[in-house]
């Protein structure tokens, strides 16, 4: 039992030191001091929330608070953004609705439910990419 439990215990112990070290994989050391963090996300919000905890771990490494130089976040896809907008919400509309459909024991089809719902999966499959992009620079203090 002994000589299962060792391997056992590496294994999970590796795991842990490299998802601990992967919580700021964007983030690229300045030799300056300044630091940089790239990156991508579904939305505006997701992409700077993401960039700023990955700054925050990074500098919690060290014992130290993030102080911000500067931060941009930019819509990187490939369809309009306000047509992209406008996609995706529909489809969450469609998928939402598309769950509705014939009431129980009524022998009604779900004919009409199930085109929403299908709609719905495509908007969200066209516009689930990671279309925006946050950068931010920063020095941990």
């Amino acid at each position: 039992m002994n000589n299962f439990i060792i391997p056992v215990t590496a294994a999970f112990s590796f795991v842990f030191l490299f998802a601990s070290c992967a919580h700021h994989r964007d983030v690229r050391a300045g030799a300056d001091g300044i630091h940089r963090v790239i990156v991508r996300g579904q939305d505006k919000e997701g992409a700077e929330r993401s960039a700023i905890s990955q700054a925050e771990h990074f500098c919690e490494q060290r014992k130290l608070a993030p102080a911000f130089m500067d931060e941009k976040t930019q819509y990187t896809g490939t369809m309009d953004e306000k047509t992209r907008d406008t996609v995706r919400k529909a489809s969450s509309a469609a998928m939402v609705l598309g769950g509705v459909g014939g009431v129980a024991g009524s022998g009604a089809t779900r004919t009409g439910g199930t085109v929403l719902g299908t709609a719905g999966t495509v908007g969200s499959i066209m516009t689930g990419g990671e279309d925006y992009t946050a950068e931010m620079r920063f020095k941990c203090q």
